[in-house]
């Protein structure tokens, strides 16, 4: 008898700020496309790493723009696109901090003395916060609360679990499900995190290129947007 033949799956490199909506996304693809999603998650540095080591991935979703165009660059990539853009916010579910009125109230608050942020070596939301601390001058005062994960996911650990007071994390964390449960402070001072795609030259470039035009479809950035993702 032969045996039942199934699709290849999907294998995406996702970027950790785009775990929820690209979750949900997966899961919505699903019902219109045979094909699975499978997805790894983690700070945009480390997958870039995987990446140019050899990882099999097909897509990759990264949180800048840098590292899709150095994988283009490097020969590793179809040209990179644009596929979100994001932004950084302070979040908390301490009942203390609730009243404050803006983010750097909330991160200057004497009861506030333990603050998430993402590595800035390897996650551009890391790198964000580390430039805006020091534009509007208090990375020094800052600075010693500080509590770095590894990306902007394990910064949201941080303060979802009570390791920490606060934590600096993508809006669309703060808009996920376990976000709901606190509060969460725009923090405008800091650019827009501009979030870019590449087909990854080794994989399985028909269906990398099917799921990324998928993403631009009105189901799709309905998702997106509401992740608080333009």
């Amino acid at each position: 008898m032969a045996s039942p033949v199934h699709a290849a799956p999907l294998s995406v490199a996702c970027a950790a700020n785009f775990t929820s909506a690209m979750k949900e996304l997966a899961t919505l693809y699903g019902k219109t496309h045979s094909t699975k999603v499978n997805c790894t998650f983690g700070s945009t540095g480390m997958l870039y790493g995987q990446i140019i080591n050899g990882a099999p991935y097909d897509l990759f979703l990264a949180a800048d723009e840098k590292r899709p165009a150095m994988l283009h660059e490097q020969g590793l990539s179809e040209v990179p696109a644009q596929y979100a853009r994001g932004n950084v916010v302070v979040w908390s579910n301490r009942k203390e901090l609730s009243s404050m009125p803006n983010w750097k109230e909330v991160v200057l608050s004497p009861d506030c003395t333990r603050i998430g942020m993402a590595n800035p070596k390897t996650a551009p939301y890391g790198q964000k916060v580390e430039a805006v601390l020091t534009a509007e001058g208090i990375r020094e005062t800052v600075t010693p609360k500080l509590a770095f994960g590894k990306s902007v996911g394990t910064s949201f650990q941080y303060a979802y679990s009570g390791a920490a007071n606060a934590a600096f994390v993508a809006q669309s964390q703060a808009l996920s499900v376990e976000g709901c449960t606190g509060k969460y402070w725009l923090v405008p001072e800091a650019e827009p995190v501009i979030q870019s795609a590449c087909i990854l030259s080794n994989g399985n470039t028909m269906l990398a290129t099917e799921f990324l035009n998928w993403l631009h479809t009105a189901a799709a950035r309905e998702v997106i947007n509401g992740y608080g993702y333009e």
